[in-house]
């Protein structure tokens, strides 16, 4: 696959996970070289930020792609959870459920 700097689309507010905050971004992607030119696809990325400068996790110290979690921290699944809908919004069309008015 090729590496295409994308537009961002969403990124999320950031949290604080231990001593490092870190957000999620939503982007456009190459999806596959073999498809038409200029065909892009949206993908999540986590990003950390390193003394005032948001980094990929690609470059987080023990980012370990044949690890469950990538090597990042786990409590990163408490961002995705918090994003769920937004992500499921754009990526997928999936419309956001919206809140029963009588509950």
């Amino acid at each position: 696959m090729e590496a295409v700097k994308g537009q961002i689309r969403y990124i999320s507010q950031p949290i604080k996970i231990g001593n490092t905050q870190w957000r999620l971004v939503i982007k456009e992607r190459a999806a596959h070289r073999n498809l038409e030119e200029d065909r892009k696809r949206l993908c999540t990325e986590y990003q950390w930020n390193d003394e005032g400068r948001w980094q990929p996790g690609t470059n987080w110290p023990t980012y370990n792609i044949n690890d469950t979690y990538l090597g990042m921290p786990r409590r990163l699944g408490k961002l995705y959870e918090r994003e769920k809908e937004i992500i499921e919004l754009l990526i997928n069309g999936k419309p956001i459920a919206q809140m029963n008015l009588f509950e």
